[in-house]
């Protein structure tokens, strides 16, 4: 299986703030042994980043779990996918369905590569019901 992983499900795994999307613990345990492939647009390891930049600067996280946790994300069998391709689609979506071109980078990689998407984000999600990519 193809899931396409966005930055709400990745972060989860690292920071449990929320449930963990439908399916996504084993689909990750099947990345570890090849069996699956986790795929995402470049933009989640920066989203990603942020998030935890954003949390350390409230205190809420100390450098060294900030250290560790980008580092962590770093580390995730993800094979990334440049932006380009996907933005004429991304922008189409988004003007359908009323959601980021950020958002929607994650439903062009997954309509283009014939994948799933892992998300935690409820409209992100709802949208990909919709699209059949989830």
């Amino acid at each position: 299986m193809i899931g396409v992983v966005d930055t709400s499900a990745l972060l989860r795994l690292f920071v449990p703030d929320g449930p963990l999307p439908d399916g996504f613990e084993a689909f990750m345990r099947g990345v570890e042994r090849s069996q699956n492939a986790a795929i995402a647009p470049e933009l989640m390891v920066a989203e990603a980043a942020g998030v935890i930049a954003r949390k350390q600067h409230l205190g809420e996280l100390s450098d060294d779990e900030s250290d560790g946790l980008v580092a962590g994300i770093l580390a995730v069998p993800v094979r990334l996918f440049g932006h380009r391709p996907l933005v004429p689609r991304a922008f189409e979506l988004a003007r359908e369905h009323g959601l980021t071109v950020y958002d929607t980078l994650y439903l062009a990689l997954a309509e283009t590569q014939g994948a799933v998407l892992f998300t935690a984000d409820r409209k992100l999600a709802k949208t990909a019901s919709r699209l059949h990519v989830i």
